[in-house]
């Protein structure tokens, strides 16, 4: 494993993303009590995000992993859960984003070590959500989460060419809870980045959208032309 400053690797920088999103450094204590140590965890109801993160963990060297899968009350998905003794790789995850307060820094990084960082934190935070009723496309995508470092995340989508929507600041859940921060981004842009995710769920909505072609066909209710909609505009026809 290369160290903080230089090129991370992809392994690494995808493991980056998860760590800052859903994945967290704790600590366990041996049997007995008798000493603790330090273990990365992550937990998730899609069986290939664990997979991904595990696969990895075991590039990066990592050989104390340990995968399980539980059903949880009031869920028809069961859980699946990541163990890892990795105590000098859990150091370098914290001190790298400052404890999850910053993004890691990325002078040297290839873009496709970017890229995996994005992918880690899309997997952890981002989503593809299938349509409301306020708006037209099947799909939208976008990122949401409640840390300080949204704003830089958004500019770091923007220098590799993932173009953003909105970006709003919403009600915390509850009080003493942290307010969430979302944005949009534009799917196309994702698509034609080279982005992707590790969830097959959430790229498969992406694949779909961009495989269905002109924003007419990929729209929840496509655009009738204008030669239709004359036949049901009052007075069609009539002279002026």
């Amino acid at each position: 494993m290369q160290g903080i400053g230089q090129s991370a690797g992809k392994s690494f920088a995808y493991l980056l993303g998860v760590y800052l999103g859903d994945g967290c450094v704790t600590t366990m204590s041996a049997k007995g009590g008798r000493y603790t140590y330090t273990v990365f965890r992550l937990n998730s109801i899609d069986p290939d995000f664990i997979e991904a993160t595990r696969a990895a963990l075991a590039d990066l060297g990592v050989e104390r992993i340990w995968v399980s899968c539980h059903p949880v009350k009031k869920s028809s998905k069961p859980n699946h859960s990541l163990t890892a003794k990795a105590e000098n790789l859990c150091d370098e995850m914290v001190f790298a984003t400052y404890a999850k307060t910053k993004l890691p820094p990325m002078k040297g990084w290839t873009r496709a070590e970017k890229l995996a960082f994005v992918a880690g934190l899309m997997d952890s935070e981002g989503f593809v959500a299938a349509n409301s009723n306020t708006t037209n496309r099947r799909f939208y995508m976008g990122f949401k989460c409640c840390d300080p470092w949204v704003p830089e995340f958004r500019d770091l989508l923007e220098s590799l060419g993932i173009r953003t929507g909105k970006f709003s600041t919403e009600a915390p859940l509850r009080d003493g809870y942290k307010a969430p921060q979302r944005f949009a981004i534009k799917m196309q842009s994702w698509i034609d980045s080279g982005a992707k995710f590790r969830i097959a769920r959430k790229q498969n909505r992406v694949d779909e959208w961009g495989a269905a072609g002109a924003y007419e066909r990929r729209a929840r209710f496509p655009r009738q032309a204008k030669a239709n909609l004359r036949d049901f505009t009052p007075n069609a026809g009539a002279s002026r």
